[in-house]
């Protein structure tokens, strides 16, 4: 059965005012996401165009005013679908340039004429014009944030954005290469048929893309301490499934179990929210204190844990006193005044291949306990196990 182009007209336009209504629900549900706001807008500039098309005769080129219009809203929808984008992504805003990549399609096509150019080179000179954003929005698939992890949805919208961008270069080549009709029933069914293909990988790309960030932003709250930014247990296990797949494959490393001293006096005498900020500074003096390497962890109320790959038991003392020095050295700002903090640590080591992960956490813990009960503000390292049991495990306290 072949479709007439009043039928793909109404299904291209019917199709797009269903996505509008999508992405209307959730701009409405989150006003600060610019990014749904514009590709709703890219969306209805391309239902809007689709709409007077269906007015249009197909063996006919449409007025000149009308032609206007519609290339108004087609480059429009384009620069709008790129815009998007890149407040997807958190880049600046280009407005100056949007708007005249918008406006150029329809600017160009009249001026073209005027000029005494043919309409052949006047439509070839519309496609390159809306070939430029198409290719911006392709790039912007392919780039990357500082920091942000590539979505899986960016691929769709790179296969969609680089096959429009190949159907303006083969229609460009068509127009100023070949004498085909510029208007025919059978092209315009077809370039119809390709533009319902690729809308709607476009715009389920669009609803991926925001779906995907969505659901790894909800990851990333589950596994982070919110308090002080650092991950929490599970974000710690989720590190060390990434980090080291194959635990028996791990290196040497350490590990360092926090605990600030005598937490609840400070709770109860500068109250929660003086408790809360020495946890904040505490993590955030211990992260900047590490390699970016090291994996760091609210572990549960004022405990916090530190893995160290890549560190032997030689060096794992050292760098458990050197944070211990870290949180001494310096009072805590708070808003009752300057406030001392001591830290106790537990040390152990988990020497190359050893899976046991669990087993080296509770020797660190009982570590940990030893500290505390010989006075806090020392670090105490249980006994080495494998090729570095030689190396002394001793405790260390300030002077």
């Amino acid at each position: 059965m072949t479709l007439d182009l009043y039928t793909l007209h109404f299904a291209s336009a019917a199709s797009r005012c269903a996505y509008v209504v999508v992405f209307l629900v959730m701009a409405l549900s989150q006003r600060q996401q610019t990014h749904l706001w514009q590709w709703m807008g890219a969306m209805g500039a391309s239902m809007a165009g689709s709409l007077i098309m269906m007015r249009v005769p197909p063996d006919e080129l449409p007025p000149i005013p009308v032609t206007v219009a519609v290339y108004w809203l087609y480059g429009a929808s384009i620069v709008l679908a790129w815009t998007g984008l890149r407040s997807f992504f958190g880049r600046p805003a280009r407005t100056g340039l949007g708007l005249a990549l918008a406006a150029l399609p329809g600017v160009f096509y009249p001026v073209a004429l005027g000029l005494g150019l043919s309409i052949r080179l006047a439509l070839a000179g519309v496609f390159a014009c809306c070939l430029v954003p198409t290719l911006l929005a392709a790039s912007e698939t392919l780039r990357l944030s500082a920091g942000a992890e590539r979505l899986w949805a960016q691929s769709i919208e790179t296969v969609a954005f680089g096959f429009y961008a190949l159907v303006f270069v083969l229609s460009i080549g068509m127009l100023v290469g070949t004498d085909l009709p510029v208007a025919s029933a059978e092209s315009a069914r077809i370039s119809m048929v390709v533009d319902q293909v690729m809308g709607v990988f476009l715009y389920f790309g669009f609803v991926a893309m925001a779906a995907e960030r969505a659901h790894r932003t909800l990851l990333r709250l589950a596994e982070t301490d919110p308090l002080t930014g650092l991950s929490n247990r599970r974000g710690l296990q989720t590190m060390l499934r990434r980090r080291f797949p194959r635990p028996g494959a791990r290196p040497a490393m350490g590990v360092l179990i926090l605990d600030v001293d005598h937490f609840k006096a400070i709770n109860d005498r500068h109250g929660h929210e003086g408790g809360d900020r020495v946890l904040a500074e505490f993590g955030a003096r211990m992260k900047a204190a590490l390699r970016a390497t090291d994996m760091v962890a609210r572990w549960g109320g004022e405990e916090f844990l530190v893995v160290l790959p890549g560190t032997d038991a030689r060096e794992l003392l050292g760098v458990a006193e050197r944070l211990r020095a870290v949180i001494a050295e310096a009072p805590f700002l708070l808003s009752s005044g300057p406030l001392r903090v001591t830290v106790s640590i537990g040390a152990a080591g988990l020497g190359p291949g050893e899976a046991d992960f669990e087993e080296a956490l509770h020797r660190a813990d009982a570590a940990l306990y030893d500290a505390k009960s010989r006075g806090r503000d020392r670090v105490v390292c249980a006994p080495a196990r494998g090729p570095d049991r030689e190396v002394a495990c001793v405790g260390l306290r300030a002077a």
